[in-house]
């Protein structure tokens, strides 16, 4: 796709092909080895300025719907005096966005292609960013589901709940905390390669950034609170239990061991063979016993 609008031009390229490599690196003349990144991902993310053009590696995070979780997604931008590259290999809901809009809105061609470069490189990672904190919207439902449920007796549920959006905002933390670096240098050196005018719109990008970092750490102290809250809760509930537990082997303890001596078979064993109905008076004894302890342990509160 090739996009051109006054003085700049916006090419995108997805899972771009050998002949279309080939065709940059001949009307731009990019390094070689500039190029032979562009045939697969990269692990790291940079900014490199060369003679007559930026090269920019961008990570954002996608959340992966089958996984459950944040993933890497790529963006490789190179960046001329009156041309913005950018490639992707695989379709990005934010690039398409953009592109979608200025075929459709003339005003918003008009702004982000009719100035230079540093613009348009703002509208296209401003997009990213965005893209970026509409990814942490479900963490934000889903931390508020757990807030309504965290006192409902759903402790275990819960957990496992808490456990996937763990996971899902350490991926996404990590994936974009790597990015500070990107924005760092951009709002570095930028102005050196765009001009003192591109100045405004790097501070602005490092800024939104900030806000991401930011509200991705909010939401990692309050899960982690709720995941303190709700342990608390199920280590009180089964403390309870293993109470009741010890307290009903202590009801039954005692009782077996005074069953226990009549089953002796013995000629001195009272009750048992000497009075009528003496089964009968063997387990009254058994249920008095009983209703004591339980009374006395309800008293102690112990029940």
């Amino acid at each position: 796709m090739i996009i051109k609008k006054g003085k700049v031009q916006w090419i995108n390229l997805v899972k771009p092909t050998e002949k279309e490599l080939i065709s940059l690196k001949k009307e731009y003349g990019f390094h070689p080895i500039i190029v032979d990144e562009l045939r697969t991902t990269s692990a790291r993310s940079r900014v490199e300025i060369y003679d007559d053009y930026m090269y920019i590696i961008y990570h954002m995070p996608i959340f992966d719907l089958q996984e459950k979780v944040s993933r890497k997604a790529e963006i490789d931008f190179l960046i001329t005096k009156k041309s913005v590259i950018s490639v992707t290999y695989e379709d990005l809901e934010p690039i398409e966005l953009i592109s979608k809009k200025i075929e459709t809105d003339n005003n918003y061609k008009e702004r982000i292609l009719n100035g230079d470069t540093a613009r348009l490189l703002y509208y296209l990672l401003e997009a990213c960013l965005i893209n970026g904190l509409r990814q942490l919207r479900h963490v934000d439902e889903k931390i508020e589901d757990i807030r309504n449920k965290i006192f409902n007796h759903q402790e275990k549920e819960l957990l496992e709940k808490i456990s996937y959006v763990k996971r899902d905002l350490l991926s996404y933390f990590l994936i974009t905390k790597s990015q500070i670096s990107i924005f760092n240098s951009l709002n570095k050196v930028g102005p050196d390669f765009f001009g003192e005018k591109s100045t405004v719109y790097l501070s602005d990008l490092e800024g939104d950034f900030l806000k991401n970092i930011q509200l991705c750490e909010n939401y990692k102290e309050t899960i982690e609170a709720f995941e303190s809250t709700n342990t608390q809760l199920l280590t009180i509930k089964m403390t309870k239990v293993m109470q009741r537990f010890s307290v009903l082997a202590f009801l039954t303890f005692p009782i077996m061991v005074f069953l226990a001596l009549f089953t002796i078979d013995s000629n001195s064993r009272p009750i048992i063979g000497h009075i009528q109905n003496d089964f009968w008076v063997m387990a009254g004894i058994v249920v008095l016993a009983i209703v004591v302890m339980v009374t006395i342990f309800r008293k102690k509160d112990w029940l």
